[in-house]
Formats: C-alpha cells, structure tokens, sequence
C-alpha cells in the first residue's frame, strides 16, 4: 500500500491523494521510454479509473499493478 501511495504522491500536484489524467500522463512518462499518443494513454487511465470518477486511487492503482504483476509472472 505504502508503495502505492508513494507512486500517487510522486505526481499528485495538486495533494488531493489521487490521479487525474494529466498527473497520469507524468506518471506514465516517467514509466515509459517510449510515449504512446494520448488515446492510447486515456484508454489505459480507463483500466485504472475502475470507479469511472476520472481519479485513480491508491486501491485502483494496486489493483491493476497486482493484475500486472502476475500477469507478468505467468507469461
């Protein structure tokens, strides 16, 4: 969970404790050598944003790394 928080602290500019699109965007450019254009990107925000709210929480967030993370595991 801490490690979650601190990836959402890392780009929350404005300190409200989630993600919207454009801290996403950060996020995601900090992730990734290479950029995908922005549909790509709002397609991927809509995985996370599991609620539709247009944030993605600390629990969204873990949820789809956890998914990430043993889909990985298993290729």
């Amino acid at each position: 969970e801490a490690e979650f928080q601190d990836m959402i602290n890392e780009v929350d500019t404005d300190g409200n404790g989630t993600i919207d699109f454009p801290e996403f965007l950060n996020l995601m450019a900090r992730k990734m050598q290479d950029t995908d254009n922005e549909e790509e990107l709002r397609e991927a925000f809509k995985v996370f944003d599991k609620d539709g709210n247009g944030y993605i929480s600390a629990a969204e967030l873990r949820h789809v790394m956890t998914y990430l993370g043993e889909s990985s595991d298993t290729s």
